[in-house]
Parts: structure tokens; C-alpha cells; sequence
């Protein structure tokens, strides 16, 4: 029998759901370690960041080459030093690079690099021989080092992902119920839980009923910071049991028009108990 909610509460606000799944910016050394990289590529990539946040703008079109130039450590001056990369390179101006104004007074200009170049000019400016310095050499060898286990750890965190982009609720018709039962579900929701997010409730629920346990204790018991996704601790199996799940939950808010958390998860848990007793597994 279905049970029919009764809520009368002021509805809940929703908040817009935002993945972090495909995270921009800089590696931390736990995500990293997903990404099957070995320790002395992880260490390479997080001194990189460490060392040269200049070619880490990805937000900007061009950098600072006089940022660039103090972060390489160059010893040779900025002036000189930059009419060279752009020889070597045959970088052209208005389009590789920009001239800025002098500031005033000084005559001193800086040049904008766009940040393709700039990456160029750090991973071969140690290598040219010469007077090169050796802070510059060991600076210029972690860029190249660097681009080579970061293109490893992309590769690797793009398989990560493409393997885990259904653990999210991407599934079209929990994502519809969700989106046309809004105000409904939201109803739903036990006093208890504060959170007014729709997404992340039922991302919640789901988990739970998959692991037998609160997020907050799941992440406690395998040391999983607040800001990184549960899921992808999880098992083959218990990806598969969340796109299963997400389906069915689906149906229960759709067809059958159960809007009390509480019952779906007494429903969901059943069927996850139910098939995890079985041999084969539901498809």
C-alpha cells in the first residue's frame, strides 16, 4: 500500500546541482593517486604546482613573462633573456605575444605570452646549452617531466571518469522525475534532513542504501575528504547497482507517484537486498 504523504510544511527550495566530477584547477595528492600514476610521478606533478603556478592560468589567454621568467629561476636578464625564446621559437607579435606599455617613468615593458608558448619557452629554455644555469636546467627538466606524467594522469583520470559518469544521477528518467516531481519530493523529505538540495538528497539516499551507512561514516571509515564524490570508492559491482537503482527509483516517483523518501527507501533497499541475494546479477 502506498503511503501518501501528508507534509503541509512550507516547500523546500532547491539548489542547482553542480558535479565535481571533472574538476579544473590543481591535482591533489589523493586524487592523484587514483589515476594509477607512481609516487615519483605524483611528486613530479605536485612541485610543478608548487614551483611554477604562473603556467597554471588556465583561466587567463597569456601570462606574464616576467612571472614566467622569475619562476624558471632564470639568471640571464628578463630583456635579453625573452628576445631569445622569441627568436628560438619564431613567436610573433599580436599573435604569440603582446607588448605591454612601459610603466611610466620606467621604461620598463613585460611581454604576454599566450600560455601554449609559454609552456614551450619553460620546457625548452634549460636545454639549450650555453650559459644556462643549472637552477634553469633543473626547472626547465621538471616542465618536461611534468607534461609527461600529467598527459599519463589526464589519459588515466579521463578512463576514471568515463567509467563513473553514471554514478552520478545522469540517468534520464531519475533526472526528469527529479526535475517534474520537484516541489512533490521535496515535500517528501523527513525534517531531519536539512539539506534542500533535491539532487544531493536522492544522491544520498541511493548511497546509503548502498552502503549501509551515512556518507558522513562512509567517509570516515576510508578517510575521504568532504569534497571529493563517494563514489568513486566504489566497487564495479556497486556502479552497477547505482545505475540499476537510479532506474528504479525512477518508476517509483513516475508511475507508481511515491513522493516520501522514506518509503522509497524502504522500497530501494528491498530491491537492493533482493538482488544482491541472487546469483546473477538484474541487467
Amino acid at each position: 500500500m502506498r503511503i501518501t504523504n501528508k507534509n503541509t510544511t512550507k516547500p523546500r527550495k532547491g539548489k542547482v546541482y553542480e558535479s565535481e566530477s571533472f574538476k579544473d584547477g590543481q591535482f591533489t595528492e589523493e586524487e592523484l593517486k587514483q589515476y594509477r600514476l607512481s609516487d615519483n610521478e605524483i611528486a613530479t606533478i605536485l612541485e610543478y604546482q608548487s614551483l611554477l603556478p604562473i603556467l597554471q592560468e588556465n583561466e587567463n589567454n597569456t601570462i606574464s613573462a616576467k612571472e614566467l621568467h622569475n619562476q624558471l629561476k632564470v639568471s640571464r636578464d628578463f630583456s635579453t633573456w625573452i628576445k631569445q625564446q622569441i627568436e628560438d621559437l619564431e613567436l610573433v607579435e599580436n599573435i604569440d605575444y603582446f607588448i605591454d606599455s612601459p610603466l611610466k617613468g620606467s621604461g620598463l615593458v613585460d611581454y604576454q605570452l599566450k600560455l601554449s608558448d609559454a609552456k614551450e619557452i619553460a620546457m625548452l629554455a634549460g636545454s639549450k646549452g650555453g650559459r644556462t644555469s643549472e637552477e634553469l636546467k633543473k626547472m626547465s627538466k621538471l616542465v618536461r617531466k611534468y607534461f609527461i606524467a600529467i598527459e599519463k594522469a589526464f589519459k588515466n583520470r579521463t578512463n576514471w571518469n568515463t567509467n563513473r559518469k553514471n554514478t552520478l544521477i545522469n540517468c534520464k528518467e531519475l533526472r526528469g522525475a527529479l526535475i517534474t516531481k520537484r516541489e512533490e519530493l521535496l515535500n517528501g523529505v523527513p525534517e531531519w534532513i536539512t539539506n534542500g538540495n533535491l539532487y544531493s538528497i536522492e544522491f544520498s539516499l541511493l548511497n546509503t542504501v548502498i552502503l549501509g551507512m551515512s556518507a558522513t561514516q562512509y567517509r570516515k571509515e576510508h578517510n575521504i575528504s568532504s569534497n571529493e564524490q563517494i563514489r568513486n570508492y566504489f566497487s564495479e559491482d556497486q556502479l552497477d547497482d547505482v545505475e540499476r537503482l537510479e532506474r528504479y527509483d525512477a518508476q517509483l516517483i513516475i508511475s507508481q507517484e511515491i513522493y516520501s523518501y522514506e518509503e522509497r527507501k524502504q522500497i530501494l533497499q528491498t530491491e537492493y537486498d533482493r538482488v544482491k541475494n541472487r546469483k546473477t546479477k538484474w541487467v
